[in-house]
């Protein structure tokens, strides 16, 4: 960003989401149901599939390619894929929602 020009408040304000992106610190737990385990597992392991646009750099969504290529190698049954890719989805929604809001907190 700083070869771009960006400002510095932007490049410290990039840097803070990324930090608050970061996956849990070893000791850091939370309860996910039984139902939602496989949901939970698919997202934590498609992480490296989500699409950045921007000097910003905000997320944009996954790309639903590398999800559906890792669905047909990792997930055996066909209507499984469907119910995790539904799930994937809702969690990529929600993510989206969540980074909309952190933008409005700090650009307010």
């Amino acid at each position: 960003m700083q070869a771009f020009g960006a400002p510095q408040h932007e490049i410290d304000r990039v840097r803070a989401q990324i930090e608050r992106a970061a996956l849990p610190k070893t000791g850091d737990t939370f309860g996910v149901h039984a139902d939602n385990q496989r949901v939970v597992a698919a997202f934590v392991s498609l992480r490296s599939q989500w699409s950045y646009a921007g000097m910003l750099a905000q997320r944009t969504g996954l790309q639903y390619a590398g999800v559906s290529a890792w669905l047909r190698e990792s997930v055996r049954r066909t209507d499984h894929r469907r119910e995790i890719f539904a799930g994937l989805q809702l969690m990529e929604h929600a993510v989206l929602a969540y980074d909309a809001e952190q933008r409005q907190k700090e650009e307010g």
